[in-house]
């Protein structure tokens, strides 16, 4: 098979899945590892437009009131089986998202259900339903507890987030990020980037116009405006991207430096620690002791100090010397509390 052919499938493939725009196939070929221009992946939506790979499905194009084209698979009917994986897989995602985001949304997410059901009564729902409906439990364990008012901002930052739409911060009390503003930085104006959740809540993240990165948790207390003026997000992304990936978590950074950092586990409690996501630079290394070593290449923050701290004395700080003299100002700080 040709690369052409074979690349022409994995975008039929990938249009199975939903509609994309030529921004969301780029980062999809991106994290796919297909090395494609955008011009070129252009041309193949287009050829895909014209193939007729099987009866029941075709590829269609539509643009949007911005003239934003968006392509996606029309069906004539559902011929899609399903297996006890994949109604397992669907009742996880509804059971166990975040309940920030499902408690508030329930209602939209079982239109979808019904739907599903609907186009796929015939398969074999009827014999998982009582595991899922029963058997799968979650205990929203450090989550943020969202009403109404959150959502409701939520939806607003989906929308300039979709129209390129830069927005005002008004006003913040709670800093989770530990961001170097003060009361008298408000306005600030920002171009949004994204939604990030992190640690059980979801924050609104972008850049500002000299390319600084702010992230702010969306809850009742931030305040802000939407505007009409629009921005090129891919001027900002690059920078954006380069700043986020070098924090440890979302909070900011104590410099502008980012370390070669080396912490030493306790053969236990590196483990248990080993099988979770702490940093996209992660590397454990197993060492003749049985302990562990933990390799990060990233900036240091208030966000990394409590990791390390948390494990009091099974977590070593090697290198750097900064980050060793912070551990134990912190560690005798909380000594200062309790004398």
């Amino acid at each position: 098979m040709s690369a052409h052919v074979e690349r022409l499938m994995r975008l039929f493939n990938r249009l199975k899945r939903g509609p994309v725009t030529i921004e969301i196939i780029k980062q999809w070929a991106k994290n796919a590892g297909i090395d494609v221009s955008e011009r070129q992946l252009y041309r193949d939506l287009n050829e895909l437009k014209t193939l007729s790979i099987n009866d029941a499905e075709k590829v269609i194009e539509f643009a949007d009131e911005k003239n934003r084209k968006t392509w996606k698979l029309e069906f004539k009917e559902s011929v899609e089986k399903i297996s006890a994986y994949d109604i397992n897989s669907f009742y996880l995602l509804k059971n166990f998202a975040p309940y920030s985001i499902l408690e508030e949304r329930r209602h939209s997410i079982e239109k979808f259900e019904k739907i599903i059901f609907k186009d796929l009564s015939k398969n074999n729902f009827q014999q998982y339903i009582q595991a899922n409906e029963l058997y799968l439990r979650k205990t929203n364990y450090n989550e943020n507890m969202y009403g109404q008012v959150e959502h409701k901002k939520m939806e607003d930052l989906i929308w300039a987030l979709h129209n390129n739409k830069a927005i005002i911060i008004e006003h913040d009390i709670l800093n989770t990020a530990d961001l170097k503003i003060t009361t008298d930085d408000f306005p600030l104006k920002i171009f949004p980037m994204e939604l990030v959740f992190h640690r059980g809540r979801v924050h609104i993240s972008g850049i500002t116009k000299a390319k600084q990165f702010l992230i702010f948790a969306i809850d009742i207390q931030l305040q802000f405006a939407l505007t009409n003026e629009s921005y090129n997000r891919k001027k900002y992304f690059s920078s954006y991207q380069d700043q986020f990936k070098v924090l440890y978590g979302i909070s900011a950074a104590f410099n502008n430096k980012v370390y070669n950092i080396k912490l030493e586990f306790d053969e236990n409690y590196g483990d248990s620690f080993k099988s979770f996501y702490w940093h996209p630079s992660q590397r454990w290394e197993k060492l003749s002791s049985g302990n562990y070593m933990l390799h990060l290449k990233c900036s240091i923050s208030r966000e990394l100090l409590g990791f390390i701290v948390s494990g009091l004395d099974l977590v070593q700080v090697h290198q750097p010397k900064y980050l060793k003299d912070l551990i134990i100002k912190k560690l005798r700080d909380n000594l200062a509390v309790y004398k």
